[in-house]
């Protein structure tokens, strides 16, 4: 189906994809609403401005890919994996989204409200500028992430192990994190944001 290695301004919807696998391919303002993706494998493809409104990503593994500025409004994003992928300002608005999984990576500016990323194991994110409303982080351990400055309000960090991670610029007040683990930097932090006054 894909005969080049860049592809602008083109209309796949309700594309049925066949390959196996795409590697090294460049999209750039490219439409796949309603295209069916399940369970490809993606490697160091890379996806600019592009929609996949409605689009079936059911179980897709993305691996060292770009997704910049895309949209998956109302998507299937069922089971899928992306590994060291770029996603900054990529939004998930609506998408469904369970048991999907994220490790290293850039998910900068990103729209995540109300994915559920309870009990995984998440390395070296960068969340910074997220929009993660109502997300659940519930048991989830963190590692070497950075959420500085993202949108917290009404997500869930029950019992999740945060030590390492950056939690600069947050309103800590507004989220849920009951029995979650942090180390002295961080707990110097929510002493302050619940007005609590720390001594030598």
């Amino acid at each position: 189906m894909f005969d080049e290695t860049s592809y602008q301004d083109v209309d796949f919807r309700d594309a049925q994809i066949q390959e196996d696998s795409l590697c090294g391919l460049r999209f750039v303002r490219c439409q796949f609403d309603g295209a069916d993706f399940s369970r490809i494998r993606l490697e160091g493809c890379r996806f600019e401005n592009c929609q996949f409104h409605g689009t079936d990503f059911n179980g897709v593994e993305a691996v060292r890919c770009v997704f910049v500025n895309c949209s998956f409004l109302y998507a299937n994003c069922f089971a899928a994996e992306f590994h060291d992928c770029k996603m900054t300002g990529t939004s998930f608005e609506s998408a469904t989204t369970t048991a999907i999984r994220i490790d290293r990576g850039d998910w900068r500016m990103t729209e995540m409200v109300e994915m559920d990323l309870s009990g995984e194991k998440i390395n070296d994110i960068n969340f910074s500028g997220a929009s993660l409303r109502q997300c659940r982080f519930d048991k989830t351990v963190l590692r070497n992430c950075d959420f500085t400055g993202a949108d917290i309000r009404g997500a869930s960090f029950k019992g999740a192990d945060l030590r390492s991670c950056t939690l600069d610029q947050l309103n800590l007040s507004l989220a849920d994190f009951k029995g979650a683990k942090i180390d002295l930097t961080q707990a110097v932090a929510f002493a302050e944001t619940f007005g609590v006054k720390v001594f030598p």
